[in-house]
Parts: structure tokens; C-alpha cells; sequence
């Protein structure tokens, strides 16, 4: 493996049902044969041009350097722990230990601040769907919050998502520096019943936002 792909879980021996209701994935316990497939990520995600215009979102100020501590992803019904990942023996960016925890890449900078904040985690594990398992569900405009160590949250909404082959993974696009704030969630998609293993990564771009004036500021 070459760049800095993230690398995931091979496979799924017993998963779980899946539903969705308005603010929760909700798991229905159930055995089945093979892997079952993570929601899909839109086509626009897949066959988008790179000059398509994101969606516009209110900006917020950068933040100081703060490490990240939980991921709230409330479309999804998702919460998870943040841990610190760094680069596996092949040069890619290591997966956390925990699939149900989240991994904040540490050569990035941290969520909020000026620049690319990488954070990447499991789509799935040997038990079942695992902390990203819900990405692909997840569209434009889309919140995420990042709690930080220092006690302050930084909020993100999605503004753009795209699934990249392995072997065609642009690393330097994808992990490169940005003037701004921005956040990149990555993870595994396409799974291929023939060799067992995925074949893409799911990649989910957000840029930094202001929570509703109305709404509770509440992080993980």
C-alpha cells in the first residue's frame, strides 16, 4: 500500500440489519451469511466533477490547536471517542485499535484550526458495522461536531463526498494542506465478495460552520 491510505477491516462474517429512523441507526439484531453492505454514498459522490460548487455553509473563525476527543454525527445517530493515530510500518495512516472509536490523524492539524484536519475510522468489524459504518448515508449540509480537549466544540457541516479506488487514491489531494479550516473523514466503501476486501475509500470533505442560534451547543 502506497500514500497515506487508510487501511480497514477485510471483512464482515456476522453483521447486523440496519434502519433508519429520523435521528438514529438503529441495529436489529440478526445473523447472515456474508457482509452486508454499508449505506451508499450518493452517484454525485462517485461521477461529480472536481469544479462542481459546494454547497454554502456560514463560516466560523478558525480555532487555537486543541486535540479532539469525540465525534458526534447526529444525521446518523453516530457518537464516537477520538483517539490519536499516527503512520502504520507501510507509510499509510494506522486505524484505531477500537473499531467503535474514531482516529485523528496526528501529522494533520486538529479539527478547527486553519488547515486539513484528517480523521479516519472502521466501516466494519468481524462483530459488525463499526464507528463509520453510517457515512455513506450522509449528504450536503450534513452537521458534525468535533469536542475538544480544551472544552470547546467545532462545528462542521459536509460539503462534499467522493469514493476513490485504492488503487487510484489521490493522497496528496486528499491529505494535502488547505488555507482554511477544513475536515476530511475517510473510510472504506465497495465491498468485493470475489476477493474480500474493499475496494474504495469513501471520502467526506466539511468546512467549518455555525450552529443554530436556537439549538443547544452540544458535543459528544
Amino acid at each position: 500500500m502506497t500514500g497515506l491510505r487508510p487501511r480497514g477491516r477485510r471483512s464482515v462474517y456476522t453483521a447486523a440489519a440496519t434502519a433508519f429512523t429520523t435521528i438514529a441507526l438503529v441495529l436489529l439484531a440478526t445473523t447472515i451469511t456474508g457482509p452486508q453492505p454499508p449505506p451508499t454514498p450518493p452517484d454525485t459522490a462517485r461521477a461529480a466533477p472536481d469544479d462542481e460548487p459546494n454547497a454554502p455553509v456560514p463560516r466560523s473563525a478558525p480555532l487555537p490547536r486543541s486535540e479532539p476527543s469525540g465525534i458526534r454525527i447526529p444525521t446518523i445517530g453516530m457518537r464516537a471517542q477520538v483517539d490519536k493515530v499516527t503512520r502504520a510500518t507501510d507509510g499509510s495512516v494506522d486505524m484505531p485499535l477500537d473499531q467503535d472509536h474514531a482516529g485523528w490523524y496526528t501529522g494533520s492539524v486538529t479539527p478547527g484550526e486553519n488547515g486539513n484536519a484528517i480523521v479516519v475510522g472502521h466501516l466494519d468489524s468481524r462483530s459488525g458495522p463499526a464507528a463509520f459504518y453510517g457515512l455513506g448515508a450522509l449528504r450536503q449540509g450534513a452537521p458534525i461536531t468535533i469536542t475538544r480537549r480544551d472544552g470547546s466544540i467545532a462545528h462542521f457541516s459536509v460539503t462534499a463526498m467522493k469514493v476513490w479506488a485504492k488503487d487510484d487514491f489521490p493522497s496528496s489531494r486528499v491529505y494535502g494542506p488547505t488555507m482554511t479550516p477544513t475536515l476530511t473523514l475517510i473510510t472504506c466503501a465497495g465491498w468485493d465478495d470475489e476477493r474480500r476486501t474493499y475496494r474504495s475509500n469513501l471520502v467526506l470533505t466539511a468546512e467549518p460552520t455555525t450552529p443554530p442560534a436556537d439549538r443547544a451547543d452540544r458535543g459528544f
